[in-house]
């Protein structure tokens, strides 16, 4: 399926890391079973499904459910998956990660934050750092985005992140906008932004 071919580096070690990332003002770590209520919590609110599925609706226990256990199964087998987003202080704020797109081929960066997270830089911050985190601990050759195209707010966040508008693409019976970065892109992005 194109998953990771070179597993990222600290699955080698004996343990897996608490955290596995930390940016100024957030973390990121493992989801487990028990955090059903924080993942229920966050797509429970309509307006945070507004562009994911369902739509704006509070999206189904089920679903939650599945897709936890999919991110707790994911982490454990592969070192990627999405992840919980939390404050340094400890406070849930979302979700952020990737997972793997068949059409088109590759992993898909995504995040959801709480609307009460919203505004604050927060998607930006971590978006940015886990592009970096992929292109450091996988051996992949690309990472893509995408997001309903009027979400221009979650568009403008895969720009500042250093993704490449790419194509437009129905998606989930939506039309949506895809953004892309190269390992090589990326390199020339982050040498930019230190001049």
């Amino acid at each position: 399926m194109g998953r990771v071919t070179a597993r990222p580096a600290f699955l080698d070690k004996a343990e897996l890391p608490e955290i596995l990332l930390k940016t100024d003002r957030l973390q990121v770590l493992p989801f487990e079973e028990a955090d059903f209520p924080l993942l229920l919590d966050l797509h429970s609110d309509p307006e945070v499904n507004r562009y994911h599925s369902p739509g704006p609706m509070p999206m189904a226990p089920e679903e939650v459910r599945e897709r936890l256990n999919n991110y707790v199964q994911s982490h454990r087998q592969l070192g990627i998956s999405k992840w919980k987003l939390e404050t340094l202080d400890g406070e849930f704020v979302g979700r952020a990660g990737f997972s793997w797109q068949k059409d088109p081929a590759g992993f898909e960066l995504g995040y959801s934050l709480k609307k009460a997270a919203w505004g604050r830089g927060y998607a930006t911050e971590i978006a940015t750092a886990l592009v970096r985190w992929f292109f450091r601990e996988t051996d992949q050759d690309h990472l893509l985005a995408y997001a309903i195209s009027e979400h221009s707010a979650s568009l403008r966040v895969m720009e500042k992140a250093g993704l490449r508008y790419w194509l437009e693409m129905e998606k989930h019976g939506c039309p949506c906008t895809f953004y892309r970065v190269d390992r090589s892109e990326f390199d020339e992005f982050l040498d930019q932004k230190q001049l």
